[in-house]
């Protein structure tokens, strides 16, 4: 059986934290082995506060912001992600990376600042 087949029944960005704590809470103290750490982690939420850093390594890619880079030779802020259609690429700005901490780990999202060349327009986004 799914743990994720109910869903809170009203607004879910405002109710699922609370939800997901709860429903998992319930796992752990069942002592049902459905209750990963990892999953137990991530239902008790980060630490109350995000810090901000200037690089991290992800899967052996090493990330910079942009401020970091500004005054160097050689510069790593950049990324590149593939778009929806067939060949079409975004490229962007690393701006910030915020990292929260978990009892179990680390998670860092991304904060870029887009350029669709394409449409001449940039959008700022958050990637994990």
């Amino acid at each position: 059986m799914n743990i994720f087949t109910e869903r809170p029944e009203s607004d879910m960005q405002q109710e699922f934290p609370r939800w997901f704590e709860s429903k998992i809470g319930n796992l752990y103290t069942a002592n049902d082995p459905r209750c990963t750490p990892d999953l137990f982690a991530l239902a008790s939420g980060p630490s109350s506060t995000a810090t901000s850093i200037n690089s991290c390594v992800v899967n052996g890619v090493k990330f910079v912001v942009h401020s970091r880079d500004v005054k160097r030779t050689n510069q790593n802020s950049g990324i590149c992600s593939p778009g929806e259609k067939e060949g079409e690429m975004y490229y962007g700005q690393l701006d910030d990376i915020l990292e929260f901490s978990y009892t179990q780990f680390k998670v860092v999202l991304f904060r870029v600042k887009w350029f669709d060349l394409a449409k001449k327009v940039n959008k700022k986004l958050l990637i994990v």
